[in-house]
């Protein structure tokens, strides 16, 4: 179900460059904040340009640079560090000048200082994590799994960049790089962070029954983790083993009425267990935290439906399509409702667009032909009868070789 993983790009997406946020610190307590490189790619030699400081002056330009980030002038900031930023003469240079133009609200000179220090430093960690979490929050997910091309990681690689590689892959659908680099984090860097961001790697390769092994095994150390139990009930959700998993997800509340994932969780837990109203409770609570949340309006409205509240439940689902456009389930959903409401031309509308964006729903083609067939169009009515047939074969195949993988 992935509750966790949308939240943590979010997150991840909003904040300052981590490999130069990171180095500003280092630098702002006085360390050396050396910058890593991916071991076994090969980096050219390169030439330090003669125009760059020697090692004094580049410290003393990084330590001048970082208090002027420290105290917010930017502009400062990027006065002393641009007219080097074109040299090759030290990679903290250009990874504290993006964070300065990306914090005075320059996102695109950010991003092209990010690209051309790649260029110069192809194996450097920070400057090509720090350059996917540009493209991250631009939505160019494909782009950031490139910027991270080289990436390596080693046991000296800062906990952030490796996070946010596994944010990266996980956003592309590179799910066995995100994964492989989320256990290497986790046996690095172990803690409840790490852990987690493991286990919801599993989770988007479906190995659910991985995750509860995982996180069973470590449940006595943190059994008193909001985020862990609901981590764990999700996976015991997907397992189908209801019961368990809505003991973990009302404890998860109970220790943190806050946290979304726990009552859109327990909601859907309810709604399996053929309880709507207290479903319809918890989704409505985790709307509150989280009001932009598609998915949450759509179970609500699913709860609301169990209900027999139809035109709640049609108001509902326009707000999960308002936030969504491409929602195909609530497309195919809104298109019931108008079936069932003689609005056939509406119907076909909806159902079309589900069809759209999800070419293997049997649901939505199921309902077009109902749809055609009432408004007395045979042939369109044959045509996706027979759409059907072929989408239920196909995706009967699919489930079987799905099975036959596990």
């Amino acid at each position: 179900m992935d509750c966790a993983f949308p939240r943590l790009r979010k997150r991840l997406a909003r904040t300052r460059p981590l490999a130069a946020a990171w180095l500003f610190l280092s630098l702002a307590a006085g360390g050396s904040a050396e910058v890593q490189s991916s071991p076994g790619i090969r980096q050219p030699a390169l030439k330090l340009d003669p125009r760059c400081p020697g090692s004094e002056g580049i410290n003393k330009l990084l330590m001048d640079s970082s208090a002027a980030l420290q105290q917010g002038n930017y502009a400062a900031t990027i006065q002393i560090l641009q007219p080097f930023s074109s040299y090759i003469c030290d990679p903290r240079v250009n990874l504290l000048l993006a964070a300065a133009f990306e914090s005075s609200g320059d996102l695109p000179a950010a991003e092209q200082t990010l690209r051309q220090a790649l260029s110069d430093w192809p194996a450097n960690t920070a400057i090509s994590t720090s350059l996917a979490r540009e493209y991250l929050g631009s939505g160019e997910a494909q782009n950031a799994a490139e910027a991270l091309r080289n990436f390596r990681a080693t046991s000296r690689t800062p906990w952030q960049e490796i996070q946010m590689g596994v944010t990266v892959f996980l956003a592309a659908h590179q799910l066995e790089k995100a994964k492989a680099l989320a256990e290497f984090g986790y046996r690095n860097y172990p803690s409840s962070q790490s852990l987690l961001l493991f286990a919801n790697a599993l989770q988007l390769e479906g190995r659910y029954k991985e995750v509860i092994a995982l996180l069973e095994s470590q449940k006595s150390i943190y059994q008193n983790s909001a985020p862990f139990l609901a981590t764990l009930a999700e996976s015991q959700y997907d397992a189908a083993i209801y019961d368990r998993a809505r003991t973990n997800a009302e404890r998860a509340i109970s220790l943190d009425g806050n946290l979304y994932a726990a009552h859109y969780l327990l909601g859907n837990i309810l709604l399996k267990l053929s309880d709507p109203e207290p479903a319809a409770a918890e989704y409505r609570k985790a709307l509150e935290l989280e009001p932009d949340q598609p998915r949450t309006y759509y179970y609500l409205a699913l709860a609301l439906r169990a209900q027999h509240d139809e035109n709640d439940e049609e108001a509902i689902l326009a707000k999960a399509i308002a936030l969504d456009d491409h929602y195909a389930l609530a497309h195919c959903e809104m298109g019931r409702i108008l079936l069932n409401q003689d609005r056939l031309a509406d119907a076909v509308a909806q159902l079309n667009l589900a069809v759209d964006d999800n070419a293997s729903s049997e649901q939505a083609y199921y309902l077009l032909s109902r749809a055609y067939s009432r408004l007395g169009d045979k042939e369109n009515a044959d045509a996706m009868a027979k759409r059907l047939t072929a989408i239920r074969k196909n995706n009967h195949r699919g489930s079987t070789r799905s099975l036959g993988n596990q």
